[in-house]
């Protein structure tokens, strides 16, 4: 089962890796943190146990 947590990163990571510069690692990192948290909140929302990947296990 991937975790909450894991699922909003890479979902989060994908968002903010169109738009962060390298040059400026702080910022890219506040427009992540600000993607994460409302991200994980819906899918805690939606999924208080945890996505399950395959349903026949």
């Amino acid at each position: 089962m991937i975790s909450n947590e894991q699922r909003a990163h890479e979902i989060a990571l994908a968002l903010v890796a169109k738009t962060a510069s390298a040059d400026k690692p702080l910022e890219a990192y506040h427009d992540y943190v600000n993607a994460l948290l409302p991200i994980l909140k819906e899918i805690d929302k939606d999924f208080p146990n945890g996505i399950k990947e395959h349903l026949d296990r």
